[in-house]
Parts: structure tokens; C-alpha cells; sequence
């Protein structure tokens, strides 16, 4: 089956977490189960190793083994989206061309980091990763993690010559996401990863979303979409208020987050729902804590995720 990502990348696309051994590696069997988990709640298509899947942190073995998962998995039914995240340009190059020789249907990419880079170094990255590789390139905005930001300028440039053909925006800049919306090139397709605003966006104009969370509560997100799409405006209100509910789980008992906190809650939730076996996190992250399961759990059972 082959997939058209003009009419098929759309709606709710989970950036999914690569589960864990205790010995951190692969857990074959869990990415299996959570890609048929996802896929079985009403999922629009599959993002693989972004943020939430510990992407920059795995093996290039662990990997190609969880995109052939995945591949078998999804078997062309809807779109399949491997993040290429590391610091240079030949770096992506390299595991774009694997992504793509694996079945990947797009790649998304982020920003060169490390070194600091401007607009113009933005332009040629882009460039020599679509010119390389032949196959479709989401950018992935995401400066609490690249310290750089994909200025609306920028975007809207590789979206007009064709060397993206859409955004990840996880920047939470709802304003500069709006005009985005309001002016993006035809065809250039635009996902939020900001949980909070999905109802927002997908009213102004997105064509859908990509939030962390869903790796918590997919159904409320594929709820939310279908709602909004049908112009069901009442229920997607409700929706995205059980949503900020939900979000809670991310927040840290006394009120922080961080990086650790909020994938080991992922983790825990899909542990808790039976579809992973361990919620297991690459160091320098700390194993889940009572407390982080408990407030998990409880979350979880008021929005009636468990």
C-alpha cells in the first residue's frame, strides 16, 4: 500500500517512546505492543524516536531494529514519520538514508546544535539533508532542546521551494504558530506538539497534532481531532479540558518539570495500561519513583485513561 502524505498525513500522530530493557536496549516485544496499541486506539500515523522516544540517546542498532518494527507494524496504512535528530548535517544525512531504505514515509528533522548556527546555516542544513536523501523532510521546531529557533521566515522559505513539506512546531510560540498557519505555502502541512493548544490550532487551521501525552492518553487526542474536524466544538472543549487535566502528570509534585519526569511518566502510563513491560529511562534519568507512579495513576483514572 502506498501512502499519499497530501491526504493521509493528518490528525493525531503519537511521538511514541522506545520502551526499554533493564538493561537498556530494545525492548522488541513493548515497541511492537505500543505500535499496535497506538495504531488500535485511532492513531493517524506514527512518529518514531522524537523527545518523547529518547531519540538522540539510542543505539543505531536499537534503531533500525524498532523502524523495521514499526514498518511490519504499520504496513502502509497510515504514515509512518522517523525523526533523524543529531548535532550535524552528515549525521542526519546518514540515518535519513537508512529511514528511508527501512520503508519510512518522511523524516523528521531538527535544527544543527552544539555548534551555534544562524538562519542561513538553518537554509543550507535543510537543503543538503533534501538534496541527499529523496524523500519528504518535516523540520522539527523544538528550541528547549536546540537552542535555536526555526524562524517563521525560514520555514515559510523551505516550505515555498519545496525542501519541507511541514512543521513539528513544539516551540510553544502559539502566536508565531498561528501565523504560520495563516500563511503557510500550499500543501505544507503543520503539526503542533504543544498539548495545550490542539483544540486552538486545529480551529485556526492545523492539520493536526503530534503531542508527548498521547503516549498517556491517545484516545482523548483522536477524540478531540475527530470532534474538531466535524465541528463538534462543544465536545472538543471538553476534550482539551480533560487534556489539561491530563497534562498534570507531566508536572512534578512540587510543582517543576523536567525532561526525566515527563518520559518516565509516559513510561509509567503505558506500563500501567499493560502495553510495556518496564519503564525503564536511559541514564542520566532516574527510575520512576513511587510518588511518580502513584500521581500517574491517579491522573490517569480521572480522565478515565485507565
Amino acid at each position: 500500500m502506498t501512502i499519499d502524505l497530501s491526504t493521509q498525513l493528518k490528525g493525531v500522530l503519537p511521538p511514541v517512546i522506545t520502551p526499554l530493557t533493564s538493561e537498556r536496549r530494545l525492548d522488541a516485544a513493548s515497541a511492537e505492543s505500543v505500535y499496535r496499541f497506538m495504531l488500535k486506539q485511532g492513531a493517524h500515523g506514527l512518529f518514531l524516536f522524537g523527545t518523547s522516544g529518547e531519540g538522540p540517546l539510542l543505539c543505531e542498532p536499537d534503531r533500525e531494529e524498532a523502524t523495521e518494527i514499526a514498518v511490519k507494524v504499520v504496513d502502509g496504512s497510515v504514515p509512518l514519520l522517523v525523526g533523524v535528530i543529531a548535532p550535524g548535517t552528515e549525521q542526519i544525512i546518514a540515518q535519513a538514508k537508512v529511514a528511508k531504505a527501512q520503508g519510512a514515509d518522511a523524516v523528521v528533522v531538527c535544527p544543527p546544535y552544539y555548534y551555534p548556527a544562524s538562519q542561513k546555516d538553518m537554509l543550507v542544513h535543510y537543503r543538503t539533508i533534501r538534496e541527499a536523501v529523496d524523500i519528504p523532510i518535516f523540520a522539527y521546531d523544538i528550541p528547549v532542546m536546540t537552542k535555536i529557533k526555526i524562524e517563521l521566515d525560514t520555514l515559510m522559505t523551505l516550505g515555498k521551494e519545496g525542501t519541507i513539506i511541514g512543521v513539528k512546531d513544539s516551540s510553544g510560540d502559539a502566536v508565531g504558530f498561528h501565523r504560520l498557519v495563516a500563511s503557510k505555502p500550499r500543501g505544507m502541512k503543520l503539526f503542533t506538539g504543544a498539548e495545550m493548544l490542539v483544540h486552538a490550532v486545529m480551529m485556526a487551521g492545523a492539520d493536526g497534532t503530534v503531542p508527548g501525552l498521547a503516549n498517556v492518553g491517545p484516545e482523548l487526542f483522536v477524540q478531540l481531532y475527530e470532534a474538531a474536524a466535524a465541528g463538534n466544538h462543544q465536545e472538543a472543549v471538553r476534550l482539551q479540558e480533560a487534556i489539561v487535566r491530563l497534562f498534570e502528570v507531566f508536572v512534578c509534585p512540587d510543582g517543576t518539570m523536567n525532561v526525566g519526569y515527563i518520559i518516565g511518566s509516559m513510561k509509567t502510563a503505558l506500563r500501567l495500561r499493560g502495553i510495556i513491560e518496564n519503564d525503564t529511562l536511559f541514564h542520566p534519568f532516574p527510575a520512576c519513583t513511587p510518588e511518580l507512579i502513584e500521581r500517574t495513576e491517579t491522573i490517569m483514572k480521572e480522565v478515565g485513561c485507565l
